[in-house]
């Protein structure tokens, strides 16, 4: 590692403050900052940083287009006290956490500038996190009994089903020493859209009809994500279907490998299902029903 004077060093990272949060670019500052938190620390690069693998909190991915990348890397804590003079740097708050962090280029060059920030909390970089993860949850893909498209009948159990449906999903993201792991868990429901019909509060991925058994069984088993429409559409005053709407929604929580834990927004994914309903009338013939 170089040493500078101290007044050029201080020169230095001001110039690199500078440039870092006015979005210039160059092979000497770190340019490739997607996402930063409120403290202005980087938490997602998007430039290479080889030799240092990838990661957030000043660590970078690949460099595909080859050419020399700079980036702030990560130290260990620094109990030096005479770094601070050494490199012009502000005495932090008492008591308060810090992150050391390097300048360094990928060709070896440089200055190698020290300077220290506040890492985010657990509950800044779970934000983060979600906001990833929540690109990864999909719409609902669904699966019904009449086959969507088709009309069901009055008084007949129609089965519902997601066919994309995973499980609860995690993505994990670090910023210094502080890891954190947020799990999106999904919930189904089935709003039928007749009116005055209730939602149903499905169980795992939904109910599919297996014609092997009876319907009956089936449509009053826990859970089921069954309803029956009562009326039909198309006649006077009603739409030719019944809006219905399929709805999955991520509880996302979190935990910290610093044993904290909490919850965040949740994400709701919907498909809509109409559904057109038609009535089977009885015919009596010689006082009997055939």
């Amino acid at each position: 590692m170089n040493r500078k004077g101290s007044s050029s060093i201080a020169a230095v990272l001001t110039v690199l403050s500078l440039l870092l949060h006015t979005g210039a670019a160059s092979a000497d500052t770190p340019a490739g900052c997607l996402r930063a938190n409120s403290d202005g620390f980087c938490i997602e690069w998007g430039t290479g940083n080889p030799g240092h693998g990838g990661g957030s909190g000043g660590q970078g991915g690949n460099n595909p287009g080859g050419g020399v990348v700079c980036y702030w890397v990560n130290l260990p804590a620094i109990t030096d006290p005479t770094i601070f003079a050494d490199y012009g740097l502000d005495y932090p708050p008492p008591g308060a956490t810090i992150q050391w962090q390097e300048y360094q280029c990928s060709d070896g060059s440089g200055t190698f500038p020290i300077r220290w920030v506040f890492p985010p909390s657990p509950g800044q970089t779970a934000t983060e996190v979600r906001a990833r993860l929540e690109g990864r949850l999909p719409a609902p893909v669904i699966a019904a009994s009449p086959v969507v498209g088709t009309a069901s009948i009055v008084s007949v159990p129609v089965f519902v089903s997601v066919t994309n449906w995973g499980g609860a999903l995690t993505d994990s993201g670090c910023a210094g020493a502080v890891c954190v792991t947020v799990t999106a868990t999904p919930t189904l429901r089935f709003a039928p859209g007749e009116p005055g019909a209730a939602t149903v509060a499905c169980a795992g991925a939904g109910s599919r009809f297996d014609p092997a058994r009876d319907p009956k069984t089936q449509a009053e088993a826990a859970g089921a994500c069954v309803y029956s429409y009562r009326q039909r559409t198309g006649v006077s005053g009603r739409p030719a279907a019944w809006p219905g709407l399929v709805a999955v929604s991520w509880a996302i929580s979190w935990r910290a490998n610093t044993g904290e834990t909490g919850t965040l927004a949740s994400v709701v994914r919907s498909t809509v299902l109409p559904r057109s309903v038609q009535e089977v009338q009885t015919v009596i013939v010689g006082g009997s029903n055939p």
